[in-house]
């Protein structure tokens, strides 16, 4: 008799099984060691992971609680999830009767930091077919760290559904259950996309998660989505996401034009990460090679792309980014160069949503707040495209600031379209012994490309910037990570402007009122 062939979504939720256990190393977790069905706990799992990373801090609660102090744990954990998410609990640790206990260690800052061997003590396994509630409901895969549910994964074959179908069940959920409530990120997806989000109560809340237009596997034998179950699901990229770009919004109040916002939490998509992930390494290798930071880096990232958050995430990144082996900061001050607009608005309210960074984030919104931030040192600071010049004159001339390392994150030059498009409009009308003072003036990109190449020392550069003019191309070289318009459009971020374009010919056989009838006189359309 011959053997019934499996259905092509269960063909492909075994791959990615098999390629988890082959190449991750991770454990698959039995359903019944999920104890706490509740809160989907392993408790064994986490139990195991303190006693080997703090032994010492489990016998000081045992010579309190005796046989009882397993359970003072699980019961202080409990009572922590009902007002904290897992996540922040696991960056920040879970106080147990006066005790501090890690549920996690994030990655160190060398390979040579007694840190390393607590951080190889990170376990993270995952559950195919996972069983919730009193019903037959599963999701497709769950994953653990330390015996704690961290993610969750809808997988559709595109044989008979895609992403969509896998975003719509997450949407129909019962979220009333923890296991919707407890993981920091729901990936929805099928064998060439894949969407991810924060919170699953909502189909709009899934985000694009893809490497650009097409999914493009490394092996020819691999799904398109490879990235996704290499990369994305991977101990190191799963561990970067807790210690570092997971972001807590906090609750806003209603407050003159601005509603009222409940909490919520920020995970990048693809192509924030990647670049953010790209320039740190990067810039590390260089200066383990040189001893020095000068590079230049340019972001050539569309319209839709997230642009203000990338920065705030890159600065972030730099400011946590330390020399080999030691405690210094490889990075002494960050800046981030924006238009008077920006920094009013967007950065503004972006940089603020990174709470954790209020104590090292200097905006200078008034002229006296820069120099009083360089003199202290300030870590991040946020200030015009008008003060660059300033600033690395400043840092040339003054012996206190010379022989820092500084790095300049620059928002894309703004042009002020009213003011140019005025003077263009003029322009023509201006007597000839008029002075030229409506002029448009110089690229804002030529100008700072001007600068960079005055004060070209040993400092950090990346531009961000949609359209890049010659000057930037000339000073940054290619781009180094790019985010295009076509993915914005696909993704749904902007508006396909051509798309929107409606023929003369369609227009007429449509008897579109604009359109004269063919016994008047042809008319010249003329396309913008």
């Amino acid at each position: 008799m011959a053997k019934k062939k499996k259905a092509p979504e269960l063909t492909f939720q075994q791959h990615i099984e098999d390629y988890l256990v082959r190449e991750h190393k991770y454990d698959v977790l039995e359903q019944s060691e999920i104890t706490d069905t509740n809160h989907s706990i392993a408790e064994d799992h986490l139990w195991a992971f303190l006693n080997a990373t703090q032994a010492d801090t489990i016998k000081k609660l045992i010579a309190n609680y005796s046989t009882d102090a397993r359970e003072e744990v699980f019961k202080a954990l409990r009572k922590e999830l009902e007002h904290t998410p897992l996540w922040m609990l696991l960056r920040q640790g879970l106080k147990v009767r006066g005790l501090e206990f890690r549920l996690f260690y994030p990655k160190p800052r060398s390979a040579a930091s007694a840190a390393a061997e607590k951080y190889d003590q990170n376990r993270i396994t995952f559950r195919p077919h996972f069983y919730f509630g009193d019903t037959n409901l599963e999701i497709d895969f769950v994953f653990f760290l330390n015996g704690l549910p961290i993610v969750d994964l809808e997988l559709k074959h595109e044989a008979n559904q895609n992403v969509h179908d896998a975003v719509a069940q997450f949407g129909a959920r019962d979220h009333s259950k923890k296991i919707f409530q407890h993981p920091f990120l729901y990936l929805a997806a099928d064998t060439a996309d894949v969407m991810a989000a924060t919170d699953p109560r909502r189909q709009e809340n899934f985000r694009w998660h893809n490497t650009g237009l097409t999914n493009t596997p490394q092996n020819p034998n691999e799904y398109p989505v490879e990235f996704l179950y290499r990369e994305v699901l991977s101990k190191e990229q799963l561990l970067e996401a807790l210690s570092f770009f997971l972001v807590r919004v906090p609750e806003r109040e209603a407050e003159d034009d601005k509603s009222q916002r409940p909490a919520f939490t920020l995970f990048p998509r693809y192509h924030q990460a990647r670049l953010v992930r790209k320039v740190a390494e990067d810039i590390a290798a260089h200066f383990a090679a040189t001893g020095e930071i000068g590079k230049k880096y340019l972001a050539d990232h569309s319209a839709g792309s997230g642009k203000t958050l990338s920065i705030c995430w890159l600065a972030d990144r730099l400011h946590s980014l330390f020399k080999p082996g030691t405690n210094e900061k490889l990075v002494d001050i960050t800046f981030i160069l924006t238009d008077r607009k920006s920094l009013d608005n967007n950065i503004r309210e972006d940089i603020e949503n990174f709470t954790h960074l209020k104590d090292v984030v200097g905006i200078a919104r008034k002229s006296e707040y820069l120099p009083r931030f360089l003199k202290e040192r300030t870590p991040i600071i946020v200030t015009t495209q008008q003060k660059f010049a300033w600033v690395l004159d400043e840092l040339k001339s003054n012996p206190a600031l010379k022989n820092l390392r500084v790095a300049f994150l620059i928002d894309e030059a703004h042009r002020s379209q009213e003011g140019q498009m005025g003077a263009a409009i003029r322009l023509p009308f201006r007597k000839p012994d008029e002075p030229d003072s409506e002029a448009p003036e110089l690229d804002p990109e030529e100008e700072i490309a001007k600068v960079i190449r005055e004060h070209d020392g040993n400092q950090l550069f990346v531009a961000f910037t949609a359209t890049p003019a010659p000057a930037t191309v000339n000073l940054f070289g290619a781009a180094f990570d790019t985010y295009t318009e076509a993915e914005a459009i696909a993704e749904g971020y902007i508006v396909d402007v051509a798309a929107s374009i409606i023929s003369y010919k369609t227009l007429y056989n449509l008897h579109c009122h604009f359109v004269p009838p063919r016994t008047r006189r042809k008319r010249s359309i003329q396309r913008g």
